[in-house]
């Protein structure tokens, strides 16, 4: 078999196999965002599209977490198929080397680190950046939404209850708040409008009259507009590029952890490739089948190294820990297969 042939042979074999496991995750996937998303609606109110935009926005991360797993198991599930139908056998009688069959996989192994790399590093925080600004822009328009005859409804610290109301002119309108001196105000006006510039929105109140009063005194003040300010968006929620964005989390010791664990998990698909291809690749008339205890264990333990990572690391451990990865895989796989077959 040619070198084309080989490679097309493994790439039909492995991509069958990984959208077998990656579509039942993705799934599962969206299913979980859909439910968190649908919280949201406690407080907002999204349509079809603009929840279709949310989900856009989850993608990148459910992609980043599903797609090692998947190919670990795809690479073990065609490894052990072939093995145990002897294809594999059938190769290496011909002169088809293990290490070739492994080098197409590891092909589409930088393939993909590449993918997540480009995914954490890039497409999470900008789809974040936008989570994050159309969830404040929708919680503006909430809170600017008041309706006519309602009870409970508030304007920053303040209650709100108007008589009728047509786009933003309110009429016959009553504001009441409760300081922390224990002073309450109250204040009713005949007209009233909302106005939302650069972020500050504003109740402009006309033709009314205000009250002050605690236990002891009672203070009232006519006038003819007043207006009540109320800064809604934050500053947090934008970053002008993706190198600011991770400049700012590199020099915050407790947030440096993030970049080194997207870093970790995106070349799981490399470093791990090894590690689970040597009891993967057997012969089935000798050999029992390891494979899928060992890839529950590497995982396993590849997501701790990565959390430990988050929580204590340096790029310096970092280093480390995908080299010493790297070579106990090499070294799995030239005593148990490459020496072999």
């Amino acid at each position: 078999m040619g070198r084309v042939g080989l490679f097309q042979y493994i790439s039909e074999n492995f991509t069958r196999a990984f959208l077998t496991i990656f579509l039942p995750l993705f799934f599962i996937g969206s299913l979980v965002s859909i439910v968190q998303l649908s919280s949201l609606t406690k407080f907002i109110q999204v349509d079809f599209f603009e929840m279709s935009r949310l989900f856009g926005y989850n993608l990148p991360a459910m992609l980043f977490y599903t797609i090692p797993v998947s190919f670990l198991i795809a690479v073990v599930t065609v490894l052990l198929r072939l093995s145990s139908e002897n294809e594999l056998m059938a190769l290496f009688a011909l002169g088809v080397r293990s290490k070739d069959v492994v080098r197409r996989l590891l092909i589409s192994a930088i393939l993909f680190s590449i993918l997540l790399l480009l995914l954490s590093i890039i497409k999470m925080p900008q789809a974040q950046q936008h989570y994050r600004a159309f969830k404040a822009y929708k919680i503006t328009q909430a809170k600017l939404n008041i309706s006519p005859s309602q009870l409970g409804q508030k304007f920053g610290d303040f209650f709100v209850y108007l008589k009728s109301k047509h786009e933003n002119s309110m009429r016959d309108i009553v504001i009441y708040t409760k300081e922390k001196n224990s002073s309450n105000r109250l204040f009713i006006a005949k007209e009233a409008e909302v106005e939302n510039r650069n972020s500050t929105v504003s109740l402009s109140l006309k033709y009314g009259s205000g009250y002050t009063f605690s236990k002891k005194t009672v203070k009232m003040v006519e006038y003819e507009e007043m207006k009540i300010f109320q800064n809604i968006n934050g500053e947090a929620y934008t970053y002008k590029n993706i190198k600011e964005y991770w400049a700012k989390y590199a020099k915050n010791p407790k947030k440096k952890g993030k970049i080194l664990f997207f870093i970790f998990i995106s070349l799981i698909p490399i470093i791990a490739l090894y590690i689970v291809a040597s009891f993967a690749i057997i012969n089935p008339r000798y050999q029992k089948s390891y494979g899928y205890i060992v890839l529950a264990l590497t995982t396993l333990l590849l997501y701790i190294t990565a959390t430990l990572l988050q929580k204590y690391g340096s790029f310096l451990l970092l280093g480390v820990a995908l080299g010493s990865t790297l070579i106990i895989g090499l070294l799995l796989f030239h005593f148990r297969v490459s020496r072999y077959f």
